[in-house]
């Protein structure tokens, strides 16, 4: 009797082992990045103009970056913390710059807001920005 369900369970484990493997396959092609390129496609298409900044420490870098997203007319600010992203949304937010709050946390949507503060993990992908500062 031990023996008999000893081999159930072994077959399921094959059967499982086998689904696994196949649904595997297709996370493996995202997971590798060989070809970055057709992961966003909508996205390679678009016309972007890319400014990088860089600099020492306390030289403006994030302060310019914000200044152009305020000019924008709709944009978003990814950070890597959710303290840097809660700043930069009260920020805009008591300049009059309408702008809603992502993070894993928390989600405060302003009405009629053009502007996205959030966590790099949290960023509209399905929205189109002018500015974005990451």
């Amino acid at each position: 009797m031990f023996h008999k369900r000893f081999v159930r369970y072994g077959l399921l484990r094959r059967q499982e082992r086998r689904w696994i493997m196949q649904s595997l396959a297709g996370v493996e092609w995202c997971v590798e990045f060989k070809e970055p390129e057709k992961l966003y496609p909508r996205a390679r298409l678009s016309r972007r103009k890319i400014i990088y900044h860089a600099g020492p420490t306390n030289s403006g870098k994030t302060y310019w970056a914000l200044e152009a997203l305020k000019r924008s007319s709709n944009g978003v600010y990814a950070g890597p913390l959710r303290l840097l992203a809660v700043e930069v949304f009260e920020r805009l937010n008591n300049d009059g710059i309408y702008c809603s709050l992502f993070t894993g946390q928390e989600r405060r949507e302003v009405p009629f807001s053009s502007h996205a503060s959030c966590t790099i993990e949290m960023v509209p992908t399905g929205k189109s920005f002018d500015v974005a500062v990451i």
